[in-house]
């Protein structure tokens, strides 16, 4: 059985938001702090960038 999607609160957000606009691409340790502050692992973290750099990058396209 697969697991249900968990989207991220606004507080996760508001840190992950805030970690994005210092860098598109944090290091492996920014991400494992990311991950224990936000209490997402560090796989979700990593997706979460990936995710929000495509999203910006759409954006500024159209």
């Amino acid at each position: 059985v697969k697991a249900k999607r968990k989207r991220a609160n606004a507080e996760q957000l508001q840190v992950l938001n805030a970690a994005f606009e210092k860098s598109y691409f944090p290091s492996t340790e920014e991400r494992l702090r990311l991950s224990k502050q936000t209490k997402m692992c560090p796989r979700t973290v990593q997706i979460w960038f990936q995710n929000k750099r495509q999203s910006v990058k759409a954006r500024s396209e159209a």
